[in-house]
């Protein structure tokens, strides 16, 4: 099952890349810290999905990996993981709002419902454990299609 989740994953970033959708995670506190970048490869700085960087690295405060933090933690009102949050993170697509990054069905409508994020609102808990397993599963995957062309 995991399997199958990382190469989809991977299609999904891989897509969210080509298309130059810069999806950008922000504080909805009024505030709008920033909390890294949704749609962007593993290797980019500022990625939710780089391990060694701020916002992909599960201990760091500003991460929404750190199940100890503010953003992480499934019972924080600022966590896109907890299903009844009132004030969750923030979606800007290019800088301008797009919506919510949240499981709590009461922002359906409102919160961003692409393919990225409909897969990590399923598998979160998964991707959660270890986010750096499924960066360096793509990374694999991303090699196997420079290979064939």
């Amino acid at each position: 099952m995991k399997t199958h989740f990382t190469y989809i994953l991977f299609l999904i970033l891989f897509s969210a890349n080509t298309f130059a959708q810069k999806l950008e995670l922000y504080t909805n506190d009024g505030k709008e810290t920033y909390l890294g970048c949704l749609s962007c490869d593993a290797k980019e700085t500022n990625s939710i999905w780089n391990m060694y960087g701020t916002y992909g690295n599960q201990y760091n405060q500003k991460s929404i990996w750190n199940k100890y933090g503010i953003y992480g933690d499934q019972t924080s009102s600022q966590s896109p993981w907890n299903i009844h949050a009132d004030n969750p993170p923030i979606v800007k697509k290019d800088g301008a709002f797009y919506g919510y990054f949240s499981m709590n069905k009461h922002f359906i409508g409102k919160r961003v419902e692409v393919e990225l994020t409909k897969m990590l609102f399923e598998y979160y808990l998964d991707v959660k454990e270890d986010p750096s397993k499924w960066t360096k599963a793509t990374e694999v995957i991303k090699a196997k299609e420079i290979t064939k062309k």
